[in-house]
C-alpha cells in the first residue's frame, strides 16, 4: 500500500510542481498573469501537502526494514508539524 501512495504521491508532485513551473513563466511573461498568479496562490496548499507526503514515503520505503511500529510516528509527526507550521505561515496576516 505504501508503495502504490509514494507513485501517486511522486506523480502528483511533478505534475503540481510542472504546473507551478508553468505559471511562473506565464506570470513572468505576461501570458494570462491573472490566472498564473491565482494559481499560485490556491495551488501552494497542496502542492506541499503532497511534497511533504512524497518526501515522508520516501524517507520510510528506505530505512524501512527492520518493520519497527515507531518508525512511521518518527517520521510522520516532524513531517505533520512542518506541514502545520507551513499552513500557518501562509495564512498569517503581515
Amino acid at each position: 500500500m505504501s508503495k502504490f501512495l509514494h507513485q501517486l504521491a511522486a506523480v502528483l508532485f511533478y505534475l503540481v510542481g510542472a504546473s507551478f513551473f508553468a505559471a511562473y513563466i506565464f506570470l513572468r511573461n505576461d501570458i494570462g498573469p491573472q490566472w498564473a498568479a491565482w494559481w499560485m496562490q490556491v495551488a501552494d496548499i497542496p502542492f506541499i501537502a503532497v511534497s511533504i507526503v512524497y518526501g515522508g514515503l520516501s524517507l520510510y520505503l528506505s530505512v524501512s526494514g527492520s518493520g519497527s511500529k515507531l518508525l512511521p510516528w518518527l517520521i510522520g509527526v516532524p513531517l505533520a508539524v512542518v506541514f502545520v507550521v507551513l499552513v500557518i505561515f501562509n495564512f498569517w496576516l503581515v
